[in-house]
C-alpha cells in the first residue's frame, strides 16, 4: 500500500510548484534552511508524533519507499519553499495531515 503522502490520485496544481522552484532559483536556494530540490528534508507528524526523513527531488528520480519523494507529489509540493519551523498542511483523500519541518541540509 502506498503511503498517504504519496497517493498518486491527487491533483497538483504544477503551475504553483513550478513558480515555487522559480523563486527558489532566483536566489532563495541559497538559504540552508528553506525546502529545495536535494536537500535532506525531516519533518514530524503532528497528529502522530512520527518522524521522517525525506529528500525532495525532480520527479523522474522519485522513490518514495527509499524517502525519496518528488517535488510534485503531495507532500513534495508541500514542502518545497518551506522553512525550518514551518507547519505544512498536507491534503490527501480530503484528509488534512499537519507536519512541522524540523531540519533541513
Amino acid at each position: 500500500m502506498c503511503h498517504p503522502f504519496f497517493f498518486r490520485g491527487r491533483s497538483i496544481d504544477y503551475a504553483s510548484v513550478i513558480e515555487k522552484v522559480e523563486r527558489l532559483a532566483a536566489g532563495g536556494e541559497s538559504d540552508p534552511g528553506v525546502v529545495s530540490v536535494d536537500k535532506v528534508i525531516r519533518i514530524v507528524d503532528l497528529s502522530t508524533g512520527e518522524r521522517r526523513t525525506y529528500t525532495l527531488t525532480a520527479p523522474d528520480k522519485a522513490k518514495p519507499h527509499y524517502g525519496f519523494i518528488s517535488i510534485f507529489s503531495p507532500l513534495g509540493s508541500a514542502l518545497l519553499s518551506s522553512r525550518v519551523g514551518d507547519v505544512v498542511e498536507v491534503v490527501v483523500m480530503g484528509f488534512e495531515r499537519k507536519v512541522r519541518i524540523i531540519y533541513v541540509q
